[in-house]
């Protein structure tokens, strides 16, 4: 299976513009994960879809449009609700939920970002435990504490520790998260957990 890994798009080309400032910028960035992710099976987005909610109408209409398994959690920047009232059969909300595809479980947990712990996420996570088939991609919008994909200049780690509990128990094949747009594309491991940061030019990896 090749699955396309993809996280806030809104984020500028550069670090002056830590936003993208019109909807026609992120409705480009969207048509290019896309483009690249055609040949995949899933696409997995770990939230940040829109600014603040604005384009997220668009973006998402994108993505149902294309056709494409896309599952998707909330980021920071998108209410829950709003973003469930805009799937359909292949655009799919996975917050807290979880979805066996073939050989591969994927589970999500989305939103947040900004807290060292966070109890309803490790209630969330050992229930999964037993609901687990065959490989498990674990997605959430909130980096792992104490590993590159958290770590950001001046202020050292910012990461969850209970996402990183959840890493140690569940022991995914893949992990991935967003967020910080300054570790987009760093990559770590948690025992034999790849973890991954995707970024907002997305990354294909088989499994």
């Amino acid at each position: 299976m090749e699955i396309l890994f993809f996280t806030d798009v809104h984020s500028g080309e550069d670090s002056s513009e830590y936003y993208v400032e019109e909807v026609e910028d992120l409705r480009e960035k969207i048509n290019f994960i896309l483009d690249k992710g055609k040949s995949c099976d899933v696409l997995v987005c770990c939230g940040d879809l829109s600014f603040f909610g604005e384009g997220l109408k668009e973006s998402m209409n994108q993505l149902k449009d294309s056709g494409k398994t896309i599952l998707i959690i909330p980021g920071n920047h998108e209410d829950l609700n709003e973003l469930e009232k805009l799937c359909n059969k292949n655009v799919i909300v996975l917050h807290k939920k979880h979805l066996t595809i073939k050989d591969v479980t994927f589970a999500g947990y989305g939103g947040g970002g900004f807290d060292e712990k966070d109890k309803n996420l490790e209630k969330w996570a050992n229930d999964l435990k037993s609901k687990v088939q065959g490989k498990l991609v674990l997605f959430t919008h909130a980096p792992p504490y104490n590993t590159k994909l958290d770590k950001l200049p001046l202020l050292d780690h910012r990461g969850s520790k209970s996402i990183r509990k959840a890493i140690e128990e569940l022991k995914p094949t893949i992990f991935a998260s967003g967020h910080f747009h300054e570790t987009f594309l760093e990559e770590d491991v948690i025992g034999e957990s790849r973890l991954i940061n995707p970024g907002d030019k997305g990354i294909i990896i088989k499994i």
